[in-house]
């Protein structure tokens, strides 16, 4: 994804924005860095990067194994 129009409402502009994330399960916390979103200046929709969401995938699997076998 590039900086272009937004998907969704077809009018904004979509922005790179490189933030950190945190996600719960089961009341346990992890905090991902470097988290891309395309963040769209008209109607506020943030869409994760194809390559945040690559990368983040296993992270978080093993995250919710490593809780669940505890």
């Amino acid at each position: 994804m590039s900086e272009g129009i937004c998907p969704i409402c077809e009018i904004g502009k979509l922005t790179r924005i490189r933030t950190n994330e945190t996600f719960n399960y089961k009341g346990k916390k992890i905090t991902i860095n470097n988290y891309i979103i395309w963040k769209c200046d008209t109607c506020g929709e943030a869409i994760v990067d194809k390559r945040t969401l690559k990368r983040t995938d296993k992270i978080l699997k093993d995250f919710r194994n490593k809780i669940d076998s505890e």
